[in-house]
């Protein structure tokens, strides 16, 4: 079965490449501004903010591919439990 990345990271592309994971990439267009500000502006912490990241674009790629397996990723920096852009 054909994953769905829904993710513009090349560098995880790769590591699916790598182990012959069959995917396509498809980008959820998310703006992770816009997501970012108010959930800091809530007091999410790095580790809520890069999950709810992931789960709002997976989330978003999934309803146009209903039938399919997407996985969603994110990743921030933090330094000392602070986000830094």
């Amino acid at each position: 079965m054909k994953i769905i990345l829904a993710s513009q990271s090349g560098v995880r592309k790769q590591i699916l490449d790598k182990y012959k994971i069959d995917n396509e990439v498809i980008v959820s267009n998310v703006d992770e501004d816009e997501v970012k500000d108010a959930l800091l502006a809530e007091g999410a912490d790095p580790l809520t903010i890069s999950k709810n990241l992931a789960e709002i674009k997976s989330i978003k790629v999934s309803i146009k591919n209903p039938n399919r397996l997407v996985l969603g990723a994110d990743s921030v920096v933090s330094l000392n439990n602070e986000l830094i852009n």
